[in-house]
């Protein structure tokens, strides 16, 4: 019907503009954080980019939701405002059949949205991860720049440069610091020369003029100065990707007992009910008098929904601690608070009063 189409339209325009600006947004913040490493020598522009825009995706099952919470805010309560609503009651329509179009609507985004949860997030962190494990075997090598320290291996090595030749062959002013638990070496020159994988999996690094400090816990301190230093420094080959549980595939979580990939498989089943669920507490919560303004509940609305999210984040993380066993009870008291605003307790009363008169 033409009454269906518009008031379809009045959500799906500011849906629209909402989901652009957010992602915008998240975009923006995203491709600031990744710049930091790409400044730092440890990504590549295009590794940045792909990263960037595999974090949006991700994001799109947080913000979609959002967008759509705050679009029916915005639609019908314009048409509230605009007293379009009270027309329509006046010529016979139903609240019911106005709601019905904008219920399958958010209908067919919360199964977009679980869809997302369930086959696009797993797949992006499996990319994700994979860029940032390449971006570490090869960050010893390619991506090294002068005067600026660089970690490795899990914060085992330290390594500085102070210049480096245009071949990438030459160094000069090397600073390179190791730990094995409780054991540190320090090794300082002032030329040397690398060589890219002159062992299968290990560089050599030829140092001139080299002082060499080490101390070890079951023994002396060892000091020496040498004319000629080798260095073999193990190559970061592999990309190792370790087990994380928001890149396993939602068909393996299922049947998981561990209470990581429990609240993961929890959290990508949770996404689709909190998009119905948010949907319905906007409809109620849009409504306004004709001179009350149409964003009069907006920060009411932003307000329930970041509490929300936050218990909902905050219960995932019980659950990863085993502190409870699921995240269900968030959705739920949610549930009851929609629930309760579409009780006619308007009706219920006037029934009540008039068994009492």
């Amino acid at each position: 019907m033409i009454i269906d189409r518009y008031l379809v339209r009045e959500v799906v325009r500011p849906f629209i503009v909402v989901s652009f600006m957010l992602l915008v947004v998240f975009a923006t913040f995203s491709l600031a954080r990744f710049l930091v490493d790409a400044n730092a020598g440890f990504l590549k522009i295009s590794e940045v980019v792909q990263l960037t825009s595999l974090k949006a995706l991700i994001a799109l099952e947080v913000l979609l939701p959002l967008s759509f919470y705050l679009a029916v805010m915005i639609g019908l309560g314009r048409l509230h405002a605009d007293s379009e609503i009270y027309s329509m009651r006046a010529s016979g329509i139903s609240e019911r059949r106005i709601l019905n179009p904008i219920m399958m609507l958010a209908l067919a985004l919360a199964l977009l949205i679980g869809g997302f949860s369930i086959m696009v997030r797993p797949w992006a962190y499996v990319q994700i991860y994979q860029v940032k494990a390449l971006a570490l075997a090869s960050s010893e090598v390619d991506r090294i720049k002068p005067s600026r320290f660089y970690v490795f291996d899990e914060e085992d090595r330290t390594v500085y440069v102070e210049r480096i030749s245009d071949d990438g062959r030459n160094l000069y002013g090397v600073f390179i610091r190791s730990r094995e638990g409780e054991n540190l070496q320090v090794i300082t020159s002032t030329a040397g020369q690398f060589e890219y994988l002159a062992r299968p999996s290990f560089h050599r690094i030829k140092l001139s003029n080299a002082q060499v400090f080490k101390r070890v816990l079951d023994g002396p301190d060892f000091i020496a100065r040498l004319g000629a230093f080798t260095l073999w420094m193990p190559a970061e080959r592999t990309m190792q990707v370790k087990y994380q549980a928001d890149s396993i595939k939602t068909t393996r979580l299922r049947y998981s007992s561990q209470p990581d990939d429990r609240a993961e498989y929890q959290w990508r089943l949770s996404t689709p009910v909190s998009t119905l669920l948010l949907a319905m507490l906007a409809i109620p919560l849009s409504r306004s008098r004709p001179r009350e303004g149409r964003y009069a509940r907006m920060l009411l609305a932003l307000v329930v929904y970041a509490v929300y999210f936050s218990m909902l984040d905050i219960s995932r993380s019980w659950v990863q601690q085993e502190t409870v066993s699921n995240i269900w009870w968030v959705t739920g008291l949610l549930a009851l608070a929609v629930l309760a605003l579409y009780v006619p307790w308007k009706k219920i009363s006037k029934r009540s009063r008039r068994r009492h008169a």
